[in-house]
């Protein structure tokens, strides 16, 4: 049986809203990333013609920054271990994926 427990908002107001604001951006930066899966990083928006690449890098910014807020508010225990451990996973991951590419290049 599943348990319920009872949920309640964050109580500290700026806890709260840092915690929302990051989620925004976070859900804005999800939205480029996915028009540039799409559509292509060298493609326009069709509706505002703005160059996803370049929503892409102000969307990155903003997610920065607030993540940089969300940090200083709620007393910094960012895991640089961790998070050298992942982008050393994408790294390899990223020569695999290099070396799978050129297995399919004619020779």
């Amino acid at each position: 049986m599943t348990s319920i427990t009872l949920w309640k908002p964050e109580s500290d107001v700026i806890v709260h809203q840092a915690l929302g604001k990051s989620g925004e951006e976070a859900s804005e930066l999800a939205k480029i990333l996915f028009r540039c899966v799409i559509q292509g990083l060298d493609a326009s928006d069709p509706g505002t013609g703005k160059p996803n690449r370049e929503a892409l890098w102000e969307e990155i910014a903003d997610v920065e920054a607030a993540l940089q807020w969300l940090r200083e508010v709620i007393d910094d225990e960012f895991d640089c271990d961790r998070a050298d451990r992942k982008l050393n996973g994408f790294r390899r991951w990223q020569k695999m994926l290099e070396a799978d590419a050129r297995q399919g290049e004619p020779a």
